[in-house]
Formats: structure tokens, C-alpha cells, sequence
């Protein structure tokens, strides 16, 4: 075996003074019982949840508030990770571990370090973010309840990445490399530039609307002579006011548009705490149970006094948030009046200026009399335009300049991968394929459309029971493509109840000879299934742990192992 390897799994429940714990020293483990009931599938999940994965507890596990001791190795290094809740220690062992308070970030990606997992994936803030481990585990395990039917599903909380599983499936399967992905760190840098040039160039914008709509409606005709004598004689002292305007108006632009995000967030914030607020008052006053089944799709949902009481927190935590935004609001009037004031002030003066130069000849007739005030406020308006035009024009360039180096990149990402290779990648892929899908009799299963393993959802055909083994010849050579590619540690692959939709039992065994014959050797395999005669040989070269009636948790192993968490990792901290 090589890659990351699970040694010892250590379950603890304060609460309830329950513990147990459990080892894997094979490559070949085996977990099974008598009924479909007994935690085969809880025992397995929780292995990926010390690791900081979300898979799917039914309420009565989750009431435990379980704590989790795992062991494990990465090739010749020795690990160890304690999970409680979304707080993380993690280290080497018998070294000091770190802390961290959640899942993301800082531990993602000094997982990802030692897994030489080098995937980043785009957020929905348009950045780029190292994933959490859930993403490294997908291709490694299949869960009982999703895994079958759609594949690289197999956990919960995944939506923080839009659209990821294309560039998830071309990294595993040797399509995406780690050059691609340091380009696609330059390529949302320039992203970055591009975008903040471009809001600068609509702030300048909203500036000249706002001079436009200001101008005067109607000009004074002049001479060239004329306005060429006014403008050498004015120009100095109404230069600094042109630009002082030209600098007010922009500010007042973008304090304008930073107010009316302010009053959108309060509004969100505040009805969102009403909506909490009445939740609450209908969950207290209308629900006398503690659970809520929906009558659409039958989920039940908690109701309890935990669940009621954490509608309370939220609520608070929104109004809070709502009386800061309504703090942030008053400064930014205040700084709105203020602004204000100083740009009437600036006006004045440039009013004053224009009254200065107010021109009459009293020789000639009255109707006559020529205004110079809007030749004076073409003259600084003049001046501001120019300026304004060329900080646009600027800006302009700078978003131009980061579009092209973004198309650079780009083009270097297209050539990190040759056509011949690609085909190469495909071949491989189909060949496993159909491979698995001759060893395990589905031959009923329509490849129509299948090209790569992106084409996952075009497996068609076959009954239920043979639309099983084409999914778990999909996940079979997908290993393999993994195992190929090498851009990362290989982790245990783990099979939750291979035996789905009641698989005649000639079929089922040739199942468990391909999952014991067929999947490379560098995997640990972990298999949950319901004891049957037809493991026998399965079970001759496997670890085996074999659940019974009583609890996965028991009272009897709780202070040993409570003693035990807090030696390794209370002490650690």
C-alpha cells in the first residue's frame, strides 16, 4: 500500500459516557454484521468526518456530539486528527499538534500539502480557494445512499463551489495538472485588476453624468480673443477649485453608491430577523413536538430546544448586525453632509469667481449684455473634463492590458496538455471501462456518448441491479485513471453495501472478486457489508470488525478512551 493509509479510529461521547474504538491493519478490512442497522455505515462515515467531511448522520448518531481520535499514515508518516463539532487538531504524531476553529482554510490547505492535493477551485466570490478535504475524499468512497445512483456525491455541504466537479474529475484523471493551476492563480489576478479598473472607469462615469446634468442649458457666444484674454486671466485661480470640484463629485459618487449597499444590507439584515423572529414564534406556539415532517418530500426536521434556542441566537446575531450597519449608515450621512457642504462651498467660489467677470457695456443696448458666468464654467468645466477623461482613459488601459494577459494564460493552460495525450487519457479510461463492465456483467449497460471520464451521466441502461455494477465499474476505473495520473497521495477506498438492489448471488460474488482482484494494490480498501457466505473469500485476507446487537458506541470502553483523548489531544494543546 502507499499514499494515506486509516490505522485506528477512536469514537468518544461525553454526553452519554459512551466510547468504542476500532483499527484497520489491512489493506483488506472488512466491517459487517447480521442487520443493515448496526452502524456498518455510521463507523465508516466518521473515518471522512475526522478529516473535516460532512457526510450524511440521521439524527439519533448526531445526538451523541460525538469527539474523534483518527490515526494515519501517509506513506512513512504518521498522523493524527481529533474532530469535535468543526474544531480540528491535527499534527504529526507524538508532535505538538495546531488548532483551528473551522474546517476551511488554514487546515484545507496544510491538508492538501501532504496529500500533494494541488486542486483550486473557483468560489462565488470570484476567487480562487484551495478546497476542503471533502473534495480530495469524492473519488475514494462510496456511500451507501447517493454514491450508486451519481457518483463523486458522496458528501454533503459541496456548494460553496459552483460547477467544480469538471475540473475535479479532469485534476484526479490526469487532464489538469498543477501548472494549469498556477496559471489559473495569474489568469484570477489579472481577473481582480480587470475588474477593479473597470469599476474605477463607472465611478469616473457617474462623475461626468452628474457634471452633465449640472451644466447650463444654454451657451454665450465669444469671441476667440475674448475667451482666450478670460481664460489667461482666470485659469490660475480657478484652476485649484476645477480640480478640488472634479475630486468632490467623484468622492460624492462613490459614498453614494457605499450608502445604498449599507441600506440594502440593513434591509436584508433586518427582514431576515423578523423572518427568524416569527419562525421562532411558530415553532413555539403551533408545533408541540420536537420534529417536523415536511409533508412535500417527508424530510423531518428538528424542532427541539436546541434547534428553537439557535433560531434565538440567529436572530440576535442579525439584528446585531443590523444595528452595526445602522452605526456604519449615520457615518456615512454624516461624511455625505459633510461632503456636501464642502462641495457648495467649492461652488460658491466658483460662483464667485463667474460674479467677478460678469461683463456690461452700458454703450450698448440692455438686451445685449453679455453673461461671461457661462463662459467662466465652460472654461473650469473644460479643465475638469480633461482631467476626468484622462484618468478614464488610464483606467481603460489598464483593464484592456488585463484582459490580454488573462487570453495569455489562457492559451498557456491549452498547451500544458497535447491532443495525443488527451487521446492517450481517453483510451486508458474506456479501455478500464469496458474492462470492468465485461468483468462484472453489465453488459447491458449503453456507453453511447461516453468519452472520458467526464461523461458520467451519459451511463446509461441496464436494469437497477446492472446500473449498479456499470457505477461501480465507473468508480473502478476511475481509480485506476487516478492511480495513473499520480497528481496526488491515493487515500483508501471505501464501499458501503456493494450489494444494492438485491444482486443475484453469482453476480454479487463476482462484485466482491473484482473489488478484491480488480482495484490496484497501492489502495486500502475498506468494505461495509451485511455478513454473507459469499464473502468467505473476501474475508480470508481482511481485517475484519464485526458489529453486533450492541450500541457501535459502549459504556465499557468510555474511560480508557476518554483517558486516552485527553493524554493525546487535550495535552497537545
Amino acid at each position: 500500500m502507499k499514499g494515506l493509509q486509516f490505522q485506528r479510529l477512536v469514537l468518544l461521547s461525553d454526553s452519554k459516557r459512551l466510547a468504542n474504538q476500532f483499527v484497520f491493519p489491512k489493506r483488506l478490512n472488512l466491517v459487517t454484521g447480521n442487520d443493515n442497522s448496526i452502524g456498518k455505515s455510521t463507523l465508516v462515515k466518521n473515518l471522512f468526518w475526522a478529516l473535516g467531511c460532512d457526510p450524511h448522520f440521521d439524527q439519533d448518531w448526531k445526538s451523541n456530539d460525538v469527539k474523534s481520535i483518527l490515526y494515519f499514515k501517509i506513506n512513512s508518516t504518521e498522523y493524527i486528527v481529533s474532530r469535535y463539532q468543526n474544531t480540528i487538531s491535527f499534527g504529526k504524531l507524538d508532535a505538538q499538534l495546531q488548532n483551528f476553529t473551522k474546517i476551511t482554510g488554514e487546515f484545507s490547505r496544510i491538508f492538501a500539502e501532504i496529500t500533494s492535493f494541488d486542486l483550486l477551485l473557483a468560489n462565488k466570490q470570484n476567487g480562487l480557494d484551495c478546497p476542503p478535504p471533502a473534495f480530495y475524499f469524492l473519488p475514494f468512497y462510496i456511500d451507501q445512499k447517493k454514491s450508486w445512483n451519481e457518483p463523486w456525491n458522496g458528501f454533503e455541504n459541496l456548494t460553496q463551489f459552483s460547477n467544480f466537479r469538471k475540473n475535479l474529475i479532469k485534476y484526479f484523471c490526469g487532464y489538469l495538472s498543477a501548472k494549469h493551476f498556477e496559471l489559473e492563480e495569474d489568469i484570477f489576478e489579472y481577473k481582480d485588476k480587470e475588474n477593479e479598473a473597470n469599476q474605477q472607469v463607472g465611478r469616473i462615469c457617474a462623475a461626468i453624468e452628474v457634471l452633465e446634468e449640472v451644466a447650463p442649458l444654454q451657451t454665450i457666444a465669444i469671441t476667440q480673443p475674448e475667451f482666450e484674454s478670460i481664460q489667461i486671466e482666470i485659469e490660475q485661480e480657478l484652476k485649484a477649485f476645477s480640480f478640488q470640484q472634479s475630486s468632490l463629485y467623484e468622492q460624492q459618487s462613490i459614498l453614494a453608491n457605499e450608502i445604498h449597499d449599507l441600506e440594502q444590507q440593513h434591509l436584508i439584515a433586518s427582514t431576515s430577523a423578523r423572518e427568524l423572529n416569527e419562525d421562532y414564534t411558530f415553532a413555539v406556539e403551533n408545533i408541540p413536538s420536537d420534529s417536523l415532517e415536511c409533508p412535500l418530500c417527508g424530510v423531518e426536521h428538528d424542532n427541539s430546544l436546541l434547534s428553537r434556542a439557535g433560531l434565538l441566537a440567529d436572530r440576535e446575531a442579525l439584528e446585531l448586525q443590523a444595528n452595526n450597519i445602522i452605526a456604519d449608515l449615520e457615518d456615512k450621512y454624516r461624511q455625505q453632509a459633510e461632503l456636501t457642504e464642502e462641495l457648495n462651498f467649492v461652488s460658491s467660489e466658483i460662483d464667485r469667481i463667474n460674479n467677478k467677470y460678469l461683463y456690461r457695456d452700458d454703450d450698448e443696448e440692455t438686451n445685449e449684455q453679455t453673461d461671461f458666468n457661462q463662459a467662466l464654467y465652460a472654461i473650469s468645466q473644460k479643465k475638469v473634463n480633461q482631467s476626468v477623461t484622462q484618468k478614464k482613459e488610464n483606467y481603460q488601459l489598464q483593464s484592456k492590458k488585463a484582459q490580454d494577459k488573462q487570453k495569455e494564460f489562457k492559451a498557456d493552460q491549452r498547451k500544458l496538455l497535447k491532443k495525443k495525450d488527451r487521446d492517450d487519457l481517453n483510451e486508458l479510461f474506456m479501455g478500464n471501462l469496458i474492462e470492468n463492465i465485461e468483468t462484472l456483467s453489465a453488459k447491458g449497460v449503453n456507453l453511447n456518448g461516453v468519452k472520458s471520464p467526464m461523461d458520467y451521466k451519459k451511463i446509461l441502461g441496464g436494469g437497477a441491479a446492472e446500473g449498479t455494477r456499470g457505477n461501480l465499474a465507473y468508480q473502478l476505473a476511475i481509480l485506476r485513471q487516478i492511480e495513473h495520473a499520480a497528481h496526488c497521495e491515493l487515500a483508501p477506498f471505501v464501499i458501503d453495501t456493494p450489494n444494492q438492489q438485491e444482486q443475484a448471488e453469482h453476480r454479487y460474488k463476482k462484485v466482491l472478486d473484482v473489488i478484491k482482484e480488480n482495484i490496484p494494490s497501492g489502495y486500502q480498501v475498506i468494505l461495509c457489508a451485511m455478513d454473507n457466505d459469499v464473502l468467505a473469500t473476501y474475508k480470508q485476507d481482511a481485517h475484519i470488525i464485526e458489529l453486533d446487537d450492541n450500541r457501535l458506541l459502549q459504556s465499557k470502553h468510555y474511560k480508557t478512551l476518554r483517558r486516552e483523548y485527553e493524554d493525546v489531544i487535550l495535552s497537545s494543546r
